[in-house]
């Protein structure tokens, strides 16, 4: 009986799939948001199992794994196997040789691949606000003007003329509530 290699394809649009989608034709981790610059920020790490691999014919043994790979930026990626002679009990995932895509998984009638990847940590710039559009904070605490966020350091108060004021200038009165104020450093009449 003639021996002869058998390619089995792998679909990576089913499977069991964490912190990973697969579009345009490759697998990559999950996309939360971008920097300043546009560049993605992604999930630290991710997964992909297939699903189960049927195994018909008399196999002596798994050989290898082929693979295009095409790794943006400086992310990396691990990928292991596994079989099963029931679908129930499996042998532990174990990790293919790089060099040559050699597999030492045993052989067996079933049989699963997995994927992880990981991203690379890399400096980026985010803006949380530039406290550009006037008045967005309506807080009366908060003063958001000129591109700045502070505590708000001046309160303007009017006060009600005192007519019955005699003396030269006039004299304005209002109440200051002491309990929203730590400290009053100075007060400035306008």
């Amino acid at each position: 009986m003639a021996t002869q290699e058998i390619a089995i394809p792998l679909d990576f649009s089913r499977g069991s799939f964490d912190n990973v989608v697969y579009e345009n034709n490759q697998l990559r981790l999950i996309q939360d948001t971008q920097d300043d610059a546009g560049h993605g920020v992604y999930r630290n790490t991710g997964s992909w199992i297939s699903e189960v691999i049927v195994i018909k014919d008399k196999v002596t043994s798994f050989r290898r794994i082929a693979r295009n790979v095409a790794t943006k930026g400086s992310g990396s990626y691990k990928i292991y196997t596994a079989s099963s002679p029931d679908r129930v009990t499996w042998s532990p995932w174990t990790e293919i040789d790089y060099a040559n895509g050699g597999i030492f998984t045993p052989v067996d009638q079933y049989a699963k691949v997995k994927i992880e990847l990981f991203a690379s940590k890399v400096s980026s710039h985010f803006t949380v606000d530039d406290f550009t559009t006037p008045d967005k904070y309506t807080n009366p605490y908060v003063n958001s003007a000129n591109g700045v966020l502070e505590l708000n350091q001046q309160y303007f108060l009017i006060g009600t003329e005192d007519m019955n004021w005699n003396d030269e200038g006039k004299l304005f009165s209002t109440k200051v509530n002491k309990s929203k104020f730590k400290a009053i450093d100075r007060i400035e009449v306008v």
